[in-house]
């Protein structure tokens, strides 16, 4: 902990000591200083990360690079129930009810998750029971249990948590958009409960023992227990995986920009018998290593990223007092990403609110950011990104990050270099190039909203 917190010390000290200089020598790319990572690949191709805590803990987690990006229209929704049902089934070794009892003898905590780019099995426990918890995770990894009864539990709490989320309208509407601009798949996909009661062992089997490859696998590794001593554990535990084949996630982002400029000049209805109204417009955005992303970041920090001082806030909520809820998102991932921005609104003011987003859309779109503001957002950006490195296990989550993703090895130290390296003019090329296939605009709401949105284009029920 002294570890992290020295860390911390040292990061905000690096950002702002001499605050006299000029902004290309505040923001210098060698900035950061983050703790060194170990690093090691064994013979079956599993890439392990080590960075060493304080504490006398130990926390293993690997992460399987199969998760809800890598799934198709035929299987959407089964990356969280592989999650759920290894959680519940335990390993050949650790099945069930003895797993967990294991785990809270020794006060260990368990996590199995699923995230859109992998399925992740961590354990933390005590340095004294390192031993155990490289066994467990390993066995989890290479012998889960998919039996019917941990099945057929795993997939009624994931058909539940389906229906739960279609009761709300903003999760309705994040859904349906993407659901449009990806096709159904990928960052698209969109499981139903009827779709995850059809999934079978054999099909949670299948995909498990295909994604679960040596080459597909990461191992990170926080603790007080030496690198030599963490990297023999894994290699007495998880050297039995077989090597398999690279399982990188892939777009067509070609296919899925014409997908997005087929949409333009319609509105996708979702109709609900509600008092308010959720719109959202969204479009395709780069992947993680375009080089014009930190040029996005910034533009959609000051369009609608950045608290009440972004433009969407300030236009919508602030000024005309139109919405509960407005901002903009914009996520960069392995081979595709995402724009987003939405407005939860009276059914009345519908019609205002869709006008205002698209007309800063394109205002932002046209014409250059202030001065002003891109020293706002770089200040703003850089004052917060500390927070990404406050535990050893989000230092060690990103250099994991950095590794599937396959970006430099100077990617976080690097860049607040990058974003200060971002001229107006970038942004405004790089936000043109963003916007240049359209928006398509997803309305969850009464169906009291249907002649205001007729003003904006041709009205598609959408179920």
């Amino acid at each position: 902990m002294k570890r992290v917190m020295t860390m911390a010390i040292l990061i905000v000290l690096a950002l702002f000591w001499d605050a006299g200089r000029p902004a290309s020598a505040q923001f210098s790319p060698d900035a950061i200083r983050l703790p060194p990572v170990e690093t090691a690949v064994l013979a079956n191709g599993i890439r392990l990360f080590y960075i060493r805590d304080e504490l006398p803990q130990v926390t293993v987690m690997a992460s399987i690079g199969f998760g809800k990006l890598y799934e198709k229209k035929e299987n959407a929704g089964i990356s969280d129930v592989i999650a759920k049902a290894i959680s519940l089934g335990g390993s050949v070794n650790y099945p069930g009810s003895v797993l967990h009892e294991k785990v809270d003898a020794m006060g260990g905590r368990l996590s199995v998750e699923s995230s859109w780019e992998g399925t992740v099995i961590s354990l933390k426990v005590l340095e004294r029971f390192r031993g155990e918890a490289f066994a467990i995770v390993a066995d989890l990894v290479a012998s889960p249990v998919f039996d019917q009864r941990s099945l057929d539990t795993a997939k009624g709490l994931v058909a539940d948590s389906i229906r739960r989320k279609y009761d709300d309208p903003a999760e309705i509407a994040f859904d349906r958009v993407r659901d449009i601009i990806f096709g159904g798949e990928g960052y698209g996909s969109s499981p139903t409960p009827e779709k995850v009661a059809a999934y079978t062992i054999e099909d949670v089997k299948g995909v498990w023992e295909k994604y679960r490859a040596g080459r597909n696998i990461m191992i990170g590794i926080s603790s007080s227990i030496g690198f030599a001593e963490a990297g023999r554990l894994c290699r007495e535990r998880f050297s039995a995986i077989a090597p398999g084949g690279d399982m990188a996630y892939t777009a067509d982002r070609e296919s899925i920009r014409a997908r997005v400029k087929a949409s333009r000049g319609k509105i996708y209805f979702y109709p609900k018998d509600i008092p308010q109204s959720t719109v959202i417009v969204g479009t395709v955005a780069p992947e993680i290593s375009y080089g014009g992303g930190y040029a996005l970041e910034i533009m959609n920090f000051i369009l609608g990223g950045g608290s009440f001082n972004s433009r969407l806030m300030t236009e919508i909520r602030v000024k005309r007092g139109l919405a509960y809820a407005v901002q903009s998102i914009l996520k960069l991932r392995s081979g595709t990403g995402v724009f987003l921005a939405f407005a939860q609104v009276e059914n009345r003011t519908l019609g205002e609110a869709l006008g205002l987003l698209n007309e800063n859309i394109d205002r932002i779109s046209h014409e250059k950011i202030s001065g002003a503001e891109m020293e706002w957002a770089r200040k703003a950006i850089t004052n917060s990104f500390v927070f990404q490195f406050d535990t050893p296990m989000n230092v060690l989550s990103n250099y994991l990050f950095i590794a599937y993703n396959n970006l430099p090895p100077d990617y976080f130290t690097g860049y607040l270099g990058r974003i200060n390296g971002v001229r107006d003019g970038e942004v405004l090329a790089e936000t043109a190039k963003l916007f240049e296939p359209g928006l398509v605009t997803v309305v969850v709401g009464n169906e009291s909203v249907l002649p205001d949105l007729k003003k904006f284009g041709e009205v598609v029920i959408i179920k």
